[in-house]
């Protein structure tokens, strides 16, 4: 009987401090990831007469992707992410002169001089382990003034350097940003309005605890 009781009691007090904490204090960590300069962008589309590629080869901006990971979080909600890459319109490279201007022009690049992708969350944590994994997510992406949200689909790997690289792949057009597709010599040559953008982020990885 008294030993009935003593383990009654211990069950009780185990409730009790448990209640009086959130579930996220017992085991949340935030995981950050710096973006390096080695990643890069590019945007694939074809006109009526041949294909071409407009590319930001390298990443000026000093950002970070942060995100909570908690095994007590809604599984449904995905995991939650904080950041965002800003993209300069001017640094687009079409490889062609006419095609750069004209490419630029049409994202109103003196206007909305940025391309602006902000993180909003992954349906599994990344980087598991060194095998390469497909991970769906959604991010909002703004130009030329108008912002939407989109699901992305990422591979995820780790690198020779022990760093990660997460690829994001998706098909847009120039109507989902109310804009219309470039133009140029006399409107002879015209430009499919859906464009296969992939960016490839090289992360170096900067876990700290909450």
């Amino acid at each position: 009987m008294i030993s009935l009781l003593r383990s009654l009691f211990m069950i009780s007090l185990g409730c009790m401090l448990f209640a009086g904490r959130s579930p996220l204090a017992i085991s949340r960590t935030k995981v950050s990831w710096i973006v390096q300069k080695t990643s890069n962008l590019s945007i694939d589309g074809c006109t009526n007469f041949n294909r071409f590629a407009c590319t930001v080869s390298e990443y000026t901006e000093q950002d970070t992707i942060a995100c909570i990971q908690s095994p007590l979080a809604a599984a449904p909600q995905g995991i939650p992410l904080k950041g965002m890459l800003r993209i300069k319109i001017g640094d687009f490279n079409c490889h062609n002169r006419m095609m750069t201007t004209e490419f630029k022009k049409t994202l109103r690049y003196k206007q909305y001089p940025e391309l602006r992708i902000e993180f909003i969350s992954l349906e599994k944590m990344p980087f598991v382990d060194n095998n390469a994994e497909i991970i769906k997510g959604q991010v909002d992406v703004e130009l030329a003034g108008v912002c939407r949200r989109f699901e992305i689909m990422y591979t995820s790997s780790r690198t020779i350097d022990a760093d990660f690289e997460l690829v994001g792949t998706r098909t847009f057009g120039f109507s989902d940003f109310q804009l219309q597709p470039p133009q140029k010599m006399g409107r002879r040559i015209k430009v499919n309005d859906r464009l296969n953008v992939q960016f490839i982020l090289y992360l170096k990885p900067t876990p700290h605890t909450l």
